[in-house]
């Protein structure tokens, strides 16, 4: 048996899917609601990474002082292994912020809340949970 194909016109909801934007279809208000998430949650990522970051010069510091002392490998293993966490803390919240300032940017631009490998819209649900994000869920779960 073969399947039959609908022929019925498209609704506007499904013709409005399949447009391709230029220019956000978000208002201004709402603008402005993903441009302050955006911001708070890019301080905060600012402030992980200030913390991040003079845990290591003050570990560094400690190893000057205590290079004299010989220590069991068992524990340089273990701080070595906590250093190198830090820096991949570091290095994930770097390009985090890196998203964040190009979510921002398409703001600016008026492009944000538009896929950039579709052109359609993102749904708004998706950029409450994923602010930062430049594609369709679609898209993110094709790249997995």
């Amino acid at each position: 048996m073969s399947k039959k194909t609908s022929s019925a016109p498209k609704s506007s909801a499904d013709v409005s899917e399949e447009t391709k934007l230029i220019k956000t279809y978000l208002t201004d208000e709402e603008l402005e609601h993903f441009r302050q998430l955006l911001l708070k949650r890019r301080e905060e990522v600012l402030r992980d990474l200030d913390i991040l970051r003079s845990s290591l010069s003050e570990e560094s510091v400690e190893d000057s002082i205590n290079s004299n002392y010989s220590m069991h490998m068992a524990d340089h293993g273990t701080e070595t292994m906590d250093r190198e966490q830090r820096f991949m803390f570091i290095a994930r919240d770097e390009r985090y912020l890196h998203y964040i300032d190009q979510a921002l940017e398409r703001i600016r631009n008026r492009t944000y809340g538009i896929c950039v490998k579709t052109g359609k819209p993102i749904p708004k649900k998706r950029l409450e949970a994923v602010p930062h994000t430049s594609v369709r869920i679609e898209c993110k779960q094709v790249k997995k």
